[in-house]
């Protein structure tokens, strides 16, 4: 994945969790993580795999589209 869609996919994770006026803490109990650990994916520090995407996916009740 490039850097440019890997970034796409972050910021769309933001804007669904401010969407649903979550924090980054009820994200991250929803998906069995610590806050850290959530903020650090959130923010690029450490990498999503499809794991992570699959339980957001669930818990913010969406799906993930990205344009190539």
């Amino acid at each position: 994945m490039s850097k440019d869609v890997y970034a796409e996919l972050l910021g769309e994770l933001r804007r669904k969790r401010l969407a649903k006026k979550l924090t980054q803490a009820e994200v991250a109990d929803g998906i069995k993580l610590s806050r850290a650990q959530y903020t650090a994916l959130e923010k690029g520090r450490s990498l999503l795999n499809w794991n992570h995407l699959h339980k957001l996916a669930v818990f913010l009740k969406t799906s993930w589209t990205i344009r190539a």
